[in-house]
């Protein structure tokens, strides 16, 4: 009997065991297969981001000519020296004087002129007011006398021809008064014409000085007078470098970049701002063609950094695209099929689970999911290698996990329940 009951156990076990090959076996069995995983990953937020290298050196951002103008007068002298930091306002070169100076008291000369012509025709309407005043007089209107009348004044005189008659004598007075006035009005016009110049050109010595427009550092002071007679360059740093054709075909203008200096600890970040679009030295069939850049660094990452010099050499990173905190996956957890994407995730039910994906930026390895997956769900990191695409899935046992006390206090039949799930897996 017993020998019966244990064949008959026996063959029930061979039973199962081969029912659970022929469905794990069989070609588009709808039996949910258990596939054994050994390796998944955590889908992570990382940043995504495409760059290529090259060189470049340290050169200041900008440079500022000063010109010397010669039709201000001749130059006195340099009021900088090379290497000293300016400001906006900062005193930088001097013209001579001279000119002005001399302008200036040929016009005071001619303003005195005027002024005595002025006095002297006040005098002379002085004399003629009197005469006339006196010639009006009863007293001296029965004295009356034909002759002639000098108006006399401590320079010079005026000769008038006094008429025999006492109204035409009256008359010719009145209208050398009025000419009189009129000449002093016009003096005075003209007084006041060269006082303006005088003024002006005073003025002007004020522009004999000029002053920096911006802040920088004196570059260079040309000491035979050409133009530009000082060159300042800005305090700001750029690096300037070449692209390849290749590179031209990934860059433009405000890309983000990394620089480094050997000598210099910290990295240097920046932007570029210019790209030329001609080769630096010209077409030719027999040469590769570079095209010059500028990129511009941050204040914020040279500020206060005086180990930072022009002509340095510089290692550039060049930031063509950027995904930052991006979900992301190993490349190798991406499947296609045809134009859908898909990988599998690991769910709460012990499930595998084809999801689609919308991928984006690649980089070394790393994809970017823009769409279908969330940071810290499980995904399989090589399904080619997938025995199946649907169904449970298992993984090794971690032993240490293991708490016996959970299962001596686990009924028959939960431990029943658990062994069949093992066997029928």
């Amino acid at each position: 009997m017993k020998r019966i009951r244990t064949s008959v156990w026996l063959t029930a076990g061979a039973l199962v065991v081969a029912g659970n090959l022929y469905l794990t076996l069989k070609e588009d069995s709808k039996a949910d297969r258990s596939q054994w995983l050994t390796s998944w990953t955590q889908a992570a937020e990382d940043d995504v981001v495409e760059t290529f290298q090259t060189t470049g050196v340290l050169v200041p951002a900008e440079e500022y000519p000063v010109y010397f103008d010669s039709s201000k007068g001749t130059f006195l002298r340099f009021l900088v020296e090379e290497g000293q930091e300016v400001d906006a306002g900062t005193p930088l070169f001097e013209y001579s004087s001279a000119p002005l100076d001399r302008e200036v008291k040929e016009l005071e000369a001619e303003k005195a002129q005027i002024e005595t012509k002025i006095r002297l025709a006040d005098e002379q309407i002085s004399q003629l007011q009197s005469k006339l005043s006196s010639l009006e007089s009863d007293e001296d209107r029965d004295s009356y006398s034909t002759g002639s009348y000098d108006a006399e004044t401590n320079s010079e005189s005026i000769e008038i021809q006094i008429p025999k008659d006492y109204e035409t004598a009256k008359a010719v007075i009145e209208n050398e008064i009025l000419e009189q006035q009129t000449e002093k009005r016009e003096l005075e016009e003209q007084a006041n014409q060269v006082d303006t110049r005088i003024k002006d050109t005073k003025s002007q010595k004020s522009e004999l000085i000029v002053k920096s427009e911006t802040e920088g550092i004196v570059k260079e002071l040309n000491k035979t007078l050409g133009n530009p007679i000082i060159t300042l360059r800005s305090k700001q740093a750029a690096v300037q470098g070449s692209f390849d054709e290749q590179q031209m075909s990934e860059v433009q203008e405000e890309l983000a970049i990394r620089a480094s200096v050997d000598q210099v600890p910290g990295t240097l970040e920046g932007k570029i701002t210019n790209i030329e679009k001609y080769p630096a030295q010209g077409p030719s069939v027999q040469r590769q063609s570079l095209y010059p850049f500028i990129a511009q660094l941050d204040e914020n990452s040279i500020e206060g950094n005086k180990q930072l010099l022009p002509g340095m050499k510089a290692n550039v990173t060049v930031i063509t695209d950027e995904a930052l905190q991006a979900v992301t996956v190993p490349v190798t957890a991406l499947l296609k099929s045809g134009d859908e994407s898909y990988v599998y995730v690991l769910n709460d039910k012990a499930r595998l689970e084809r999801r689609a994906v919308e991928p984006g930026l690649l980089v070394d390895g790393l994809q970017e999911i823009t769409s279908g997956l969330e940071a810290g769900e499980e995904v399989v990191s090589d399904p080619e290698k997938l025995m199946a695409e649907h169904g449970f899935f298992v993984t090794p046992v971690d032993y240490q996990a293991i708490d016996k006390s959970e299962y001596d206090n686990m009924t028959a039949k939960e431990k029943f329940k658990f062994i069949l799930m093992g066997l029928f897996s």
